[in-house]
């Protein structure tokens, strides 16, 4: 009697574990991959990027997406256009950096209205992950830039940026500075 209860908790316990292996959901294991990029612009030097996922195939169709939209945004601070400013800022939009806060009107305008000057840009160490209809970019750019006052000076800064899907396209939620370094240019460019 003893072995037949103990042969049937085992067989139920067995049955039990295996149905609550079976209903638990599949975890899936990320990855990182390098993806090649088309330089966009020649003053904008995007080469490539580490996609970090657990769906390739899903992730990279969207990173795709992203990444054009992430190389509008530095030809929209060259040519101070409001209008692709307008096109890739989210509408509850926010700007952190050392010492400025801007949302996005104020944002979009200090950066129309800006003396300062981006000549080129280039991204360096891009990772991108996608949380659902949320995805957060971190990078590092190295800016040829001119200041307010017109004195060529190389910026050396630190990002991440938090991107939504808003009405079916990604457009970017936050910009948060990380860190900034700037060196001067010594008699000009």
């Amino acid at each position: 009697m003893r072995h037949s209860i103990l042969v049937a908790v085992i067989v139920i316990l067995t049955m039990s574990f295996g149905f609550a292996q079976a209903n638990e959901p599949e975890q899936r294991q990320h990855e990182q991959l390098t993806i090649k990029v088309d330089r966009p612009s020649p003053t904008i030097d995007i080469s490539s990027y580490t996609l970090i996922t657990d769906n390739a195939e899903r992730d990279r169709r969207e990173a795709a997406e992203l990444m054009r939209v992430k190389a509008d945004l530095p030809r929209a601070v060259q040519t101070k256009d409001k209008a692709l400013f307008e096109s890739i800022l989210a509408r509850d939009f926010t700007f952190r950096g050392e010492n400025q806060w801007y949302e996005r009107d104020a944002y979009i305008q200090a950066r129309v209205e800006s003396r300062e000057r981006v000549v080129t840009v280039r991204y360096e160490n891009l990772v991108l992950q996608f949380f659902g209809p949320m995805a957060v970019l971190t990078y590092r750019n190295i800016l040829n830039h001119t200041d307010s006052a017109g004195k060529p000076d190389m910026l050396y800064l630190t990002w991440a940026d938090v991107w939504v899907k808003e009405n079916g396209k990604w457009k970017v939620g936050a910009i948060h500075l990380i860190s900034e370094r700037v060196e001067p240019i010594v008699g000009g460019r």
